[in-house]
C-alpha cells in the first residue's frame, strides 16, 4: 500500500505525481491522507489519476482518508506485446494527425490531449509491468529495452499531438502559400523509419536505420533552411510561418526518438554478431530532445 499526505496549499499536481510514482513502483493500493477532511481539490486529483491510468479507481473515504485500489481484470499480456500495440496506437495517432490538415479545424478544445492521455495510460501501465515482471523471463538488458522504446513512443505520441495542434493554424491558407504537401512527404519518411525502428531484429537492419535517421535528420534541417525564408515571403500571418517551424521541428525530433528505438534494436543483438559495425565512424548518439 502506498501512503500519500496532502499539505495545506500544495499544488494538486504534486499530488497527481506522488500516485503515479507509486503506481509506477507496483503499488495496488493508495491511501490519501488530509486534514481534517479531504477536499474536493483532492478527490478531483484522485479522480484524474484514476481516468489517466489503467485499474485504479476510489473504493472508500472516511474521516480525512481516501482509499484507491487498482482492480484491474486484465489477465497479464507480455509486454513484448504490449509495446508492439503502443506502437501501432502511436503511429495511427501520427497519422490522424497529418490527416487532420485536410479537414476542417477542430473546434473541441483538449481533443488531440485527449487521444495523447490514452498512449500515457498504456505507457504507465507498461512501465507499471516492467517494474514487476510477471513473467520473470526478460533479461534486465531487455527490461531496459523495453523501457526505452515505451518512453520514446510516449514522447513520440506527444509530437502527434503538436502536429494536429498545430494543424488548426493552416486550415483556411492557400495551399500554394504553404509547403503542405513537402511536410507530409517529410512526415510519411519519418514514419515509414519509426516503423521500421519498431520493427528490427537484427544489426543489419538496425545499423541501416540508424543511416536512414541521420540522412532524414539532415534532410529536415535542409528542408527547414530552405522552406522558412520561402514561407516569410508569401502573404502568410505569422503565426502560420510559426505552426511551420514547429512541424518541422516535431517531425525531426520524432526521427531522433526513432533512432532511440533502432539503438535498442542493435543493443538486444549479440556482441560476437556485432563485428566492427558498432564502430561506425559518425554514428549519432542517443538523442536527448524533449
Amino acid at each position: 500500500m502506498a501512503f500519500v499526505g496532502v499539505s495545506a496549499h500544495e499544488p494538486a499536481e504534486h499530488l497527481f505525481r506522488a500516485l503515479l510514482a507509486a503506481y509506477l513502483a507496483g503499488a495496488d493500493e493508495f491511501l490519501i491522507r488530509e486534514s481534517p477532511t479531504v477536499s474536493q481539490a483532492t478527490r478531483e486529483v484522485a479522480r484524474t489519476f484514476c481516468r489517466r491510468t489503467l485499474g485504479p479507481e476510489i473504493l472508500s473515504e472516511g474521516e480525512g482518508v481516501l482509499r484507491l485500489r487498482d482492480l484491474s481484470a486484465e489477465g497479464f499480456v507480455p509486454l513484448e506485446r504490449r509495446v508492439a500495440r503502443m506502437g501501432r496506437a502511436v503511429v495511427e495517432l501520427h497519422r490522424q494527425a497529418i490527416e487532420s490538415w485536410s479537414a476542417l479545424p477542430l473546434r473541441e478544445d483538449g481533443v488531440w490531449a485527449g487521444r495523447d492521455d490514452e498512449v500515457d495510460r498504456e505507457a504507465w501501465c507498461i512501465e507499471r509491468c516492467l517494474g514487476r515482471d510477471p513473467s520473470a523471463t526478460l533479461d534486465p538488458g531487455r527490461l531496459l529495452g523495453l523501457f526505452t522504446v515505451t518512453r520514446s513512443l510516449e514522447r513520440i505520441a506527444d509530437h502527434a499531438v503538436g502536429l494536429g495542434e498545430e494543424g488548426r493554424r493552416l486550415a483556411g491558407t492557400p495551399s500554394s502559400s504553404l509547403p503542405v504537401g513537402l511536410l507530409r512527404q517529410f512526415h510519411r519518411q519519418a514514419m515509414d523509419h519509426l516503423e521500421g525502428a519498431l520493427a528490427a531484429r537484427d544489426a543489419s537492419r538496425a545499423n541501416e536505420l540508424l543511416d536512414t535517421g541521420e540522412a532524414l535528420t539532415a534532410s529536415g534541417r535542409a528542408l527547414a533552411d530552405r522552406l522558412l525564408p520561402a514561407v516569410h515571403g508569401e502573404a502568410v500571418p505569422p503565426t502560420t510561418v510559426a505552426a511551420v517551424a514547429r512541424i518541422l521541428d516535431s517531425i525531426l525530433r520524432t526521427i531522433a526518438y526513432a533512432q532511440d528505438i533502432a539503438e535498442v534494436a542493435l543493443d538486444r543483438v549479440p556482441v560476437a554478431e556485432l563485428g566492427d559495425r558498432r564502430a561506425r565512424p559518425g554514428r549519432a548518439p542517443l538523442a536527448s530532445a524533449a
